[in-house]
């Protein structure tokens, strides 16, 4: 009975490493992202997945920007989603419709996050 329930849970395990979102854009999760938001609680992991899923949601209903920008070329910016003391980066990509998270910061308990540096 315990190795069934095991392949249940291991099955029933969220996937952080690539995903399609309702808005068909593709979540994907760097590695040693995706390893940090595993170890969350279940009810954290699925807070950040529909967080993020809404965010894609909101990504789509927006226009693809066709001109010029006042970002310098380089190294795209990355956009912050915090729940609790859980801090997420991430980008997103309109060409490729994907939503990459980057990072994932644990914040210490005595942490203020908008005093915490980049």
């Amino acid at each position: 009975m315990a190795v069934f329930l095991h392949r249940f849970l291991v099955v029933r395990a969220t996937v952080w490493s690539d995903w399609l979102t309702n808005s068909f854009f593709r979540v994907r999760a760097a590695p040693a992202a995706a390893e940090k938001l595993s170890q969350l609680p279940p009810e954290t992991q699925e807070r950040l997945r529909q967080m993020i899923q809404e965010i894609t949601e909101l990504a789509d209903l927006t226009p693809t920007n066709t001109g010029r920008t006042w970002v310098a070329s380089g190294a795209p910016q990355l956009l912050t989603l915090q729940l609790g003391r859980v801090c997420v980066r991430y980008l997103i990509s309109q060409d490729t419709r994907t939503l990459s998270v980057e990072h994932v910061i644990l914040l210490e308990a005595d942490e203020d996050p908008l005093v915490r540096s980049a």
